[in-house]
């Protein structure tokens, strides 16, 4: 069965491994099942965290826009910078 505590990283690590096994000649196939079963919960679970990393990424992204004032005119802090033209 699929360990409970993973990261993206480690679960992507065993779904090659499963591939790798059952791309094999000498495939028994209530294992093979049983394989095919930890890959699809893998997958679920890689879709889950890809799907969280995303949102976050969102949600840094529209604290960022919230920043700008309406001239689009911040510094790196996120501070706004009065712009003064040179003519």
């Amino acid at each position: 069965m699929v360990k409970e505590e993973k990261n993206l990283q480690s679960a992507l690590k065993q779904l090659e491994k499963i591939v790798d096994d059952l791309s094999g000649k000498d495939v028994d196939v209530e294992a093979s099942l049983e394989k095919f079963k930890d890959g699809v919960s893998l997958i679920k679970f890689c879709r889950a965290q890809l799907q969280k990393a995303e949102n976050e990424f969102e949600k840094l992204k529209s604290e960022i826009e919230i920043e700008k004032d309406e001239d689009g005119k911040i510094n790196e802090e996120g501070e706004e910078v009065e712009v003064t033209e040179v003519e």
